[in-house]
């Protein structure tokens, strides 16, 4: 597909860039100075057609006048009132500094010759390359109105939840709802087309319509995914008989995420209600596969060593997803500092950490060495 400069940032480039025309798109000016016609003295003309013994003042990246083969840059340059207001240019000797009529730059000097730059079909850019503000600045240089990128997966959120504060803190024990803001905003900083979030109870024959009419690539559903009969999320998936890839992990937090896939293609991914879990499903399940629709690579992750203990996992063979502040030491080595689980919905630590730490079974504990999503 085919998007406008300014809809394309973010998005992945579909097919390699090529020069629309020649850089520069005629000859010009390569210094400020004199465009020169033939031998010297040259008599300065506003005239933008040259004559023998004629030049013109021009400023540098100026498209040369007609018949120009040089041009004399103006510190090389005498300039002096005649006559009539004429006025005659003589090139200056190098040693003495005064004017010299044999003076005069090769043929050629002083011009930057059309595609001298960069010829036109030249490759700019490769394909797969993201589009910053760099490549959009790029493109437009080059002519470029629109780009072709690869289609952004278009992604969707059901929060599920009849009890969900929309505005102030939690209250007569209702909780506020932070996730219909964070999920889209988690997702379009990937590169999707996040769509905003949909909110419904947890009622089996409204789930349901609400994921076969969801016109997405991924639907996200938040609360619903624990394996019980007042969970409505798993029986629906069944009823329309998806595809099981996922049904739960060995983590904390976020042990009931799930991910299927439906008989159309679409990619359901069932993530817990509260919202640390949910984040940590995020992170780890919703990230690489919207990586991956992109056509993107997934990142590497670095390793740092724990400056503290990790929270503890909830079981003993679960894996610890933990926030961390990411530092250097006097080394230069990576170092994770654990932060708590604290605050609302015990969240403060994530919403100040540059990374999650993966403690698997076993480890966590300060001194290790442990692979870092960075945030």
């Amino acid at each position: 597909m085919r998007a406008r400069l300014d809809e394309a940032a973010g998005s992945l480039l579909a097919q390699p860039i090529l020069m629309l025309d020649d850089d520069p798109a005629e000859n010009v000016a390569a210094v400020s100075g004199y465009a020169l016609c033939g031998p010297g003295p040259w008599r300065r003309t506003l005239e933008e057609t040259l004559a023998p013994g004629e030049c013109f003042m021009i400023k540098a990246g100026t498209p040369m006048p007609e018949h120009a083969d040089a041009v004399m840059p103006l510190e090389q340059a005498v300039a002096e009132q005649g006559r009539g207001n004429v006025i005659t240019v003589t090139g200056r000797d190098v040693l003495s500094g005064v004017a010299d009529e044999r003076v005069r730059p090769a043929f050629g000097d002083g011009v930057m010759l059309r595609g001298s730059r960069t010829p036109k079909g030249t490759q700019i850019l490769p394909a797969d390359r993201l589009v910053t503000s760099s490549v959009l600045a790029l493109m437009a240089a080059a002519g470029h109105d629109d780009v072709p990128i690869t289609r952004p997966p278009i992604v969707g959120t059901l929060v599920l939840g009849s009890t969900l504060l929309n505005s102030g803190g939690s209250r007569q024990g209702r909780a506020r709802d932070a996730l219909s803001e964070s999920v889209p905003a988690f997702v379009a900083a990937l590169g999707a087309r996040a769509n905003p979030a949909v909110r419904a109870p947890d009622i089996h024959e409204v789930i349901r319509a609400e994921i076969e009419d969801a016109n997405v690539d991924v639907l996200i559903t938040t609360g619903s995914t624990a394996p019980d009969s007042d969970n409505s999320v798993r029986h629906v998936l069944r009823d329309l008989d998806a595809r099981w890839l996922i049904d739960g992990v060995a983590v904390t937090p976020g042990a009931r995420m799930l991910l299927a896939r439906l008989a159309d293609g679409r990619i359901i991914v069932g993530l817990p209600g509260a919202p640390q879990s949910a984040l940590a499903g995020l992170v780890t399940l919703a990230a690489p596969i919207i990586r991956a629709l992109r056509g993107e690579t997934q990142p590497d992750y670095p390793t740092a060593v724990l400056i503290d203990d990790a929270p503890r996992a909830d079981f003993a063979d679960d894996t610890r997803l933990a926030a961390v502040r990411l530092e250097a030491d006097d080394e230069g080595r990576l170092i994770a500092r654990p932060m708590l689980d604290s605050g609302p919905a015990g969240l403060i630590g994530w919403a100040n950490a540059d990374g999650i730490a993966i403690a698997l079974p076993g480890t966590g504990i300060k001194g290790d060495a442990v692979p870092i999503i960075r945030l």
